[in-house]
């Protein structure tokens, strides 16, 4: 079932790119990408690997949450290894799996993946109160039933992590030390600083994306990335193609066509920074090799036989 399920995200994604390249020159599209060029893309990885160290020190604060305590350096190279096993591993157990193995060497299993769980959801937050700003504040570059979908999500999302809280969950033996475990996190000192990394996280992700329509020459307002990448990213979200691929050049070429960019440019946005993605979890790939610990075959076996204590 999950290879057939992998078979039709990965195949909804080749016909979206498909779709999406059938009818532009390719040759202006290769140009477009070439403006960065090999030192400012460099640049750029530097940036989006800092921003994956800003997501190691949130994830400590969580995990120091939860009255446990792991290096940022170690969850940075966890954070490397999910990225490559996300990537270019698909047909494994997944990224956050390969670090919820990692990081339960050092503080159980379970803890571990409360700890993924309170660190993802808290990013999806941010992600989701961002957008909620740019439908409200840029209302006029959105549908209302865009700026309704993103209220409606918004409301869900809320009503969610209040019901995660309710004492209802102890009834249940299995829940029981995952409830406890969300209720000390928010107790704790360290919710508000994890809140504060996590939209500083999605700040840096729309800088990305400014510096590099800059460095494509694309001449747009920052307001349009301000109003246009928290959705975009929102909707590549939806567990409906491989990592977002398609859906999210799809999106770029539509919302950025109010900003007056063409199919090449959207694409070439979407694609360069998708690139720079692709290289830093390369460095992942590194990491994983180097380290011999197997740890992507290891996480799969011991997900098979490991129940959560």
């Amino acid at each position: 079932m999950k290879s057939l399920k992998l078979l039709v995200k990965v195949s909804i994604s080749v016909l979206l790119i498909i779709i999406l390249f059938h009818k532009i020159n390719l040759d202006q599209f290769k140009d477009m990408l070439l403006k960065i060029g090999i030192y400012r893309f460099l640049v750029l990885s530097l940036l989006y690997i800092f921003s994956q160290v800003i997501s190691s020190i949130r994830w400590s604060f969580v995990i120091k949450s939860l009255n446990e305590k792991m290096s940022v350096l170690e969850l940075l190279r966890a954070y490397f290894m999910g990225m490559y096993a996300n990537l270019f591993l698909p047909s494994i157990i997944g990224g956050d799996a390969v670090k919820a193995y990692i990081v339960s060497k050092k503080i159980g299993l379970r803890k571990s993946i409360s700890s993924i769980f309170l660190e993802r959801y808290n990013g999806l937050l941010a992600l989701l109160f961002i957008s909620l700003f740019s439908v409200i504040v840029f209302s006029k570059f959105f549908s209302i039933n865009i700026v309704l979908g993103i209220v409606a999500v918004n409301i869900f999302a809320v009503i969610s992590i209040y019901s995660l809280r309710l004492r209802f969950f102890q009834r249940y033996t299995k829940l029981k030390n995952f409830y406890n475990d969300i209720v000390l996190f928010h107790k704790s000192r360290f919710f508000v600083p994890v809140s504060i990394l996590s939209v500083f996280v999605q700040a840096i992700v729309i800088l990305i994306y400014i510096l590099a329509g800059h460095m494509l020459g694309l001449g747009i307002n920052a307001i349009y990335y301000l109003a246009f990448i928290p959705i975009i990213n929102l909707i590549s979200f939806l567990p409906i193609s491989f990592n977002g691929i398609g859906v999210r050049e799809f999106s770029f070429v539509y919302f950025f066509s109010f900003a007056g960019l063409d199919k090449i440019q959207s694409l070439s946005l979407s694609v360069s920074v998708f690139f720079i993605v692709v290289f830093c979890s390369i460095i992942g790939g590194v990491v994983y090799f180097i380290s011999r610990d197997r740890a992507v075959k290891e996480a799969e076996e011991f997900y098979k036989t490991k129940q959560l204590d």
